[in-house]
């Protein structure tokens, strides 16, 4: 490139970022033209503190940020004064807000100095944004993260309601999105290596790049309640559907059981998949509803139960009750994606009496539960920080 393309590039970055204001966006200051510069794209804006998807692009996010990229993030209808847009702000990202300045988010991308990478959270958002996108930025890199495999949920779902017309609509477009349309992109994320081998069926086995979800141990063993002094039993989930039916499963089908024998054992519900449920139609939960600290509840509670019946991708609760130290009873559907052994990193039983017989083995037997308690640590170093890390350098 001669020097006069290379001081007309430079005049037209520089006059670019001129444009953008501070009540454009937030934190433009943060902006360098020198930088690589990544956008993230979401449909929701990343709620990290309420359900692990978002826990996990934050991260994502925040090791671009220690790479020294600009991190853009994207999410139409959100407004300064958001909790986590300031969270965001705070550690550096730019993040688009709406104001009078743009039409669209679009319009505001077009006056961006230059994208480099499009990162687009979810099949939703890949759907809506690629083309859009492109346009604005052809020579862009464009990186769809599955998240999950939508339509693999969604198949799981319909084995338990066939009739259900919604869901074959559902199963329908996620499957041409997740199968066809992705196809555009140039690198394609998924979760586990489960979820990469499945896909590499219809996509270019060379194009998917594994980034899972993202734990590390939150305690040492020592700080968490011994086998003796931990009672009770602790769910969390967000409203994703998969959570819904998870504590309808366990409180009509699985809890009776264990009821019998352990009468006194109470169950207590965490998260916002309070918003979606009648509690009135389970009284003897404890819905905790979102708590802004959870730890005292992980390091309190002897069992943590996640009975999903179906789903996809990796479950971020189990991973959240390892960084605890707290042993885990669960389904095949909810060990998926995170190599866990029967009686060695969890329990793991689908049908009813097994689930629950697994809960009161759980509650009784010390060995059993030490054993669980203390490989809890090893079950995490699949989802370290530094993996994710190494990952995202390949991209």
């Amino acid at each position: 490139m001669g020097i006069k393309r290379k001081l007309k590039d430079y005049f037209n970055k520089r006059e670019k970022l001129k444009i953008l204001k501070t009540n454009d966006i937030v934190n433009i200051e943060e902006y360098y033209v020198n930088n690589k510069t990544i956008v993230f794209i979401s449909k929701v804006f990343p709620t990290h503190d309420k359900d692990s998807g978002s826990n996990r692009i934050k991260e994502i996010i925040l090791q671009y940020r220690k790479l020294g990229f600009n991190c853009i993030i994207c999410v139409e209808k959100i407004f300064e004064d958001n909790l986590y847009v300031q969270f965001y702000k705070k550690n550096n990202c730019i993040v688009y807000v709406e104001s009078p300045k743009y039409k669209s988010v679009f319009q505001f991308l077009q006056n961006l100095p230059k994208v480099d990478f499009y990162w687009y959270n979810g099949a939703e958002t890949f759907d809506e944004y690629f083309s859009k996108t492109k346009k604005i930025n052809p020579t862009s890199t464009t990186i769809y993260d599955m998240v999950d495999i939508h339509f693999l949920r969604i198949k799981r779902a319909i084995e338990l309601q066939p009739t259900s017309v919604q869901l074959q609509k559902e199963y329908k477009k996620f499957y041409e999105i997740e199968t066809q349309k992705s196809k555009q992109a140039d690198k394609i994320i998924a979760i586990s290596e489960n979820e990469k081998l499945m896909m590499s069926e219809f996509l270019d086995d060379s194009k998917i790049v594994v980034i899972s979800n993202i734990h590390y141990p939150k305690i040492k063993i020592e700080e968490r309640q011994s086998f003796e002094n931990s009672k009770d039993i602790i769910f969390i989930g967000s409203v994703h559907e998969p959570n819904i039916d998870a504590v309808d499963f366990l409180y009509k089908e699985v809890m009776p059981k264990v009821w019998n024998y352990l009468p006194e054992i109470k169950v207590n519900i965490i998260g916002n998949v309070i918003e979606k449920l009648d509690i009135s139609m389970y009284p003897k939960f404890n819905f905790l509803g979102f708590v802004e600290n959870i730890d005292s509840y992980f390091k309190e509670n002897k069992i943590m139960v996640a009975p999903l019946r179906y789903g996809a991708g990796v479950k971020g609760k189990i991973g959240q009750a390892f960084e605890f130290h707290l042993p885990v009873v669960t389904t095949e559907i909810g060990a998926e994606g995170m190599n866990l052994v029967n009686n060695q990193n969890a329990l793991i039983e689908n049908n009813a009496n097994d689930f629950a017989d697994a809960i009161i083995k759980l509650n009784n037997d010390k060995r059993l539960w030490e054993t669980l308690s203390q490989n809890a640590e090893g079950s995490l170093k699949p989802f370290l920080l530094a993996n994710v890390s190494e990952k995202i350098k390949t991209l």
